[in-house]
C-alpha cells in the first residue's frame, strides 16, 4: 500500500464516507427512539402473526419483537441497512477505479513511482476503510442509543455486535465483486451497472426463496442468505462458518480485482 496515495484518497471520500455514517446513524437512532411507543403493545406482534411465514422471513421478523434487537434487526437490518451498504459499496469501488479510467485521472495515479499492484491494493483499501468506518459508527451508534434511552429492553449487545460484524463481512464481499468489476470493465456505466444487477439479483433470490418453499433452494445462490439479523440476535445463525467463508471470499475477490488491475492494458 502507498500511504500517501490512501491517505489523499481518503481525503477526497471523507465527506461520502461520512454522510453514509451520519445517515446509518440517524436512522438507527430514530428506530430505537420510537422503539418504547411498540414495547408496551401486543398489537405489532398481532399483525404479524396475521403475515404470512414467507412474509415474515423477508422482513426479517420470524420471531417476532420481543425486544428492541428484534425490533432494529426486523426494521433496519433486514432492509434499510442492506440498501444503504449496499449502495455505498456499488457507487465507491466504482469511483475508486472505473471513474478514473473514465476521467483520464488514472493516468496521473499510474505515473507515479508506485507499482501497479501498490496502486490497486491501496484504492482496494481506501474501499474497505470506508465499508469498516460506516460499520462501526453504526454498531457503537447502535449500542450507545440503546444503553441511553432503552437500557432495560434485553437486547443482548454481543449478540449485536455479532449481528454487525456478519453485516459488514456481507458487505465487504459485495464491495469485492464492485470492486473486481471496477478493475476488469471498459468504463464506469458497464462497472456500476453489473455491480447493481448482481447484488439485486442476489437479493432477489433470496426474497423468491423466502416467499415461497417451491423455490427456496434459490437462497443457496445468494450471498444475502448468509445474513439473517433475527436469527444473529438470538444467537442461533452460524455466525463463526458464515464469517469465515464471507471473509475469505473477500479476499479471493479482492486478490483477483488486484492481478486484473496490474494486467489490464488501460485506454486513458
Amino acid at each position: 500500500m502507498n500511504f500517501a496515495l490512501y491517505s489523499s484518497e481518503m481525503k477526497g471520500n471523507a465527506r461520502t464516507i461520512a454522510s453514509y455514517a451520519v445517515g446509518m446513524l440517524m436512522y438507527m437512532a430514530l428506530f430505537i427512539w420510537i422503539y418504547p411507543s411498540f414495547a408496551g403493545s401486543q398489537s405489532l406482534n398481532q399483525l404479524l402473526q396475521q403475515m404470512p411465514q414467507g412474509l415474515l422471513q423477508v422482513v426479517g421478523y420470524t420471531a417476532g419483537v420481543h425486544h428492541i434487537g428484534d425490533f432494529l434487526s426486523g426494521e433496519f437490518y433486514s432492509l434499510l441497512y442492506l440498501i444503504i451498504m449496499g449502495i455505498y459499496a456499488i457507487f465507491a469501488a466504482t469511483k475508486l477505479v472505473a471513474h478514473l479510467v473514465d476521467t483520464g485521472a488514472l493516468s496521473y495515479v499510474l505515473a507515479m513511482p508506485v507499482s501497479r499492484v501498490k496502486i490497486a491494493i491501496t484504492q482496494a483499501g481506501v474501499l474497505l476503510s470506508g465499508v469498516l468506518i460506516i460499520a462501526f459508527v453504526t454498531t457503537a451508534g447502535g449500542l450507545l442509543f440503546v444503553a441511553w434511552w432503552v437500557p432495560h429492553a434485553g437486547m443482548s449487545s454481543w449478540y449485536f455486535v455479532q449481528m454487525n460484524i456478519l453485516g459488514t463481512l456481507l458487505f465487504t464481499l459485495i464491495s469485492g465483486y464492485c470492486f473486481l468489476f471496477s478493475c476488469w470493465l471498459r468504463d464506469e456505466r458497464s462497472a456500476l451497472g453489473l455491480s447493481a444487477l448482481l447484488t439485486l439479483l442476489f437479493y432477489g433470490l433470496r426474497v423468491i426463496g423466502d416467499l415461497t418453499s417451491k423455490f427456496s433452494f434459490v437462497t443457496r445462490w445468494s450471498v444475502f442468505s448468509l445474513f439473517d439479523p433475527q436469527k444473529l440476535m438470538h444467537g442461533q445463525g452460524n455466525f463463526i462458518g458464515n464469517s469465515l467463508f464471507l471473509a475469505v471470499g473477500t479476499l479471493l475477490l479482492y486478490s483477483v480485482a488486484i492481478v486484473i488491475f496490474r494486467r489490464r492494458q488501460f485506454s486513458l
